[in-house]
Parts: structure tokens; C-alpha cells; sequence
């Protein structure tokens, strides 16, 4: 498990959700997909960080700082 992969992939599915306008009259399926391959994301950081696994380097001047 890379931690910066998993926040990338987790940045750009939201992303990916916000681009989709699904509040209007389509198919929820691409909502579906983008929740499971998010829910992979997060639950493979999760267990990363829960073993002791190091944060991505985006969130580690946050840790560093005393902030996390």
C-alpha cells in the first residue's frame, strides 16, 4: 500500500464525483462505481496508517507540525 497512490486515487475520485452532476435525471451506476473504488481507497490508507504505515507526504508537514 502506497499512501500517496491510495490519496491521490481517493482526491481524484472525488473529483470524479463532483465532475458527474448526478443530482439530475441519470443513471446512479457511475455514483456505485466511484463509491466502491473509494471505499477500496480508503479502507487500504486506513489499514496502512492503523499497522504504523507513514502518511502521505501531503499530510506529513500537518503531523510535523503538531497538527495532526
Amino acid at each position: 500500500m502506497d499512501p500517496n497512490t491510495a490519496l491521490a486515487g481517493i482526491r481524484g475520485l472525488i473529483k470524479q464525483y463532483n465532475e458527474l452532476g448526478v443530482w439530475g435525471d441519470r443513471d446512479l451506476w457511475d455514483v456505485v462505481c466511484l463509491l466502491l473504488e473509494l471505499i477500496d481507497h480508503v479502507v487500504g490508507l486506513d489499514k496502512w496508517l492503523s499497522r504504523g504505515g507513514h502518511l502521505p507526504k501531503e499530510w506529513e508537514w500537518a503531523h510535523s507540525a503538531g497538527r495532526a
